[in-house]
């Protein structure tokens, strides 16, 4: 019996002895023989270091999930699987993480539990960084840029074959002309990358990303792009897009067919004719008539017709410029002439000198006015500290005017017309003393002495032109008078003497003319 004892003693001593080796050397729970192993993410693009998740689901033969703790080892082409290795939850289910790096290509991601793998054709493939490009947007903004040069800001957006803005991804850009401020850039966190294309011609940028491709995009006209999308994921993808040249409108000033006078208005055409190709609707058209005033014309279309005037005669150098929507702003010009304005004013003074006192006839002629043109106003200074305005007359016009002495006077005049314009002329005229009316009195007297004897009297008054007898009176010499009134030309009077033969007697003839003058005439006679 003793022996048996030791036996089972030392029996019991050795297993106390191997189980701890045992549990620290345990074998992984694997997947039974005949399971599946399926690997399944959310994605199937990266950008460069970018993550995702990576779910492998093991299912028994009988349906239904392994052990808890079952182990399955993940392996990858590119980038990292963390952890590599992992147990399966209750469901059956592992989850790590797929990390991409800063390297472009296809990941593919395979799982093994024991002798349980992930089949041929579900394995997890991940297209990272540019091996992931499906499409390249590009627009311009502006679209257009003026003929004398501009900038726009090239803007291409990269999506990866799902449809998601890809950031991180290396685009290059060319253009077939102008200059680029960048031809490399990568694309931000929405997937986008810009560069500022400067041209005077058209020009086609071309953003393309990984090797270039003739089939990877689309060329847009007008600012944006169309590209072509790849279904699988090919690494490279390119697009286009064009900055066209906006049309610039042109002008031409047609001044009038005369030259205009100077002080005159003259009307002048703006012809505006819109760019054939590209062209924008006109803004403003501004014009410098080259004589110190500019005038805005606003949007012109087609032809207006402007009214200019020129205050001097001169060779004007017209100057405009055309100012479109899109901002080109091309300048023309032309030429104008304008004449010296065309017054003519004569004073004729009259033909016999005038008389001071008496009124002086003067022509007053204007001549013919430039078209459009009127008298504004004719002031004349007579030279004698007196002035007069005509006012606006149309035709020669006779104008009176009495000098009250006897000198050589300067009558100057000036025409002003409804332009401002003026034109002096002068004459000068000589006024000459005005005669005193002559009177001649011619008696008749009796030849034979009687107590009472009629002298009979012949007067005869002559004035200048313009004179007139206001009053006559005649003194007999004999102490009476008489009172003839306002009588001129040939007067007869009879007056009875009643004096002693051979008495003598003076008569006198007193005439009052009308500028206040008298004037006296006399006789003698010797009764019988």
């Amino acid at each position: 019996m003793l022996p048996r004892i030791r036996w089972a003693v030392r029996l019991g001593l050795f297993t106390l002895a191997v189980l701890p080796m045992v549990a620290c050397e345990r074998v992984p729970l694997l997947a039974p023989s005949g399971s599946t192993l399926n690997l399944s993410t959310s994605t199937t693009a990266l950008a460069l270091n970018g993550t995702t998740t990576i779910i492998a689901q093991v299912i028994e033969p009988a349906g239904t999930p392994p052990h808890s703790g079952t182990h399955i080892t993940f392996t990858t082409t590119l980038g990292s699987i963390q952890p590599a290795d992992a147990e399966t939850d209750s469901s059956g289910q592992a989850v790590v993480v797929f990390r991409a790096g800063n390297a472009s290509g296809t990941a593919t991601i395979t799982a093994l539990s024991g002798a349980v793998a992930s089949s041929s054709t579900n394995v997890v493939k991940i297209l990272v960084g540019t091996a992931a490009v499906g499409k390249i947007v590009m627009n311009a903004s502006p679209a257009q840029v003026l003929s004398t040069g501009g900038s726009s800001t090239i803007s291409a957006q990269v999506y990866d074959v799902n449809g998601n803005p890809l950031p991180s991804a290396p685009v290059t850009f060319s253009t077939t002309a102008g200059t680029l401020s960048s031809q490399l850039a990568v694309t931000d966190g929405a997937g986008v990358v810009q560069t500022v294309l400067t041209t005077s011609v058209e020009a086609t940028v071309t953003a393309s990303v990984g090797a270039a491709s003739s089939s990877g995009g689309g060329t847009g006209g007008g600012g944006s792009t169309t590209p072509t999308t790849p279904t699988t994921g090919t690494g490279t993808a390119t697009a286009s897009v064009t900055v066209k040249i906006s049309g610039a409108p042109t002008l031409v000033i047609t001044p009038p067919g005369t030259p205009p006078s100077a002080g005159l208005p003259g009307v002048f055409q703006f012809v505006v004719t819109a760019a054939a190709a590209n062209g924008s609707t006109v803004r403003n058209v501004r014009v410098d008539w080259g004589d110190g005033q500019a005038q805005d014309l606003g949007a012109i279309t087609g032809t207006a017709s402007v009214a200019h005037t020129y205050r001097s005669a001169g060779t004007y150098t017209i100057t405009a410029v055309v100012t479109d929507s899109a901002g080109n702003s091309p300048t023309f010009s032309t030429t104008i002439i304008v004449n010296p304005t065309a017054l003519t004013l004569t004073i004729t003074p009259p033909a016999t000198p005038p008389s001071a006192g008496l009124p002086a006839v003067f022509q007053i002629g204007i001549g013919t006015l430039p078209a459009g043109d009127q008298v504004r106003n004719i002031h004349l200074d007579w030279g004698d500290t007196k002035s007069q305005d005509l006012g606006s007359i149309s035709a020669t016009t006779n104008v009176s005017h009495v000098y009250q002495t006897a000198n050589t006077y300067t009558v100057t005049g000036t025409l002003t017309d409804t332009a401002g314009n003026s034109v002096t002329n002068s004459t000068t005229v000589t006024v000459i003393p005005v005669p005193a009316p002559t009177i001649i009195i011619t008696p008749s007297v009796p030849t034979i002495h009687s107590a009472v004897m009629n002298v009979t009297f012949q007067i005869q008054i002559t004035v200048p032109t313009g004179v007139s007898v206001t009053g006559v009176t005649i003194d007999f010499g004999d102490g009476t008078s008489s009172n003839l009134g306002g009588a001129s030309g040939t007067i007869t009077v009879v007056h009875p003497y009643a004096v002693a033969s051979g008495t003598p007697a003076t008569i006198t003839v007193s005439v009052t003319d009308s500028l206040g003058r008298t004037t006296q005439g006399q006789t003698s006679i010797v009764l019988p």
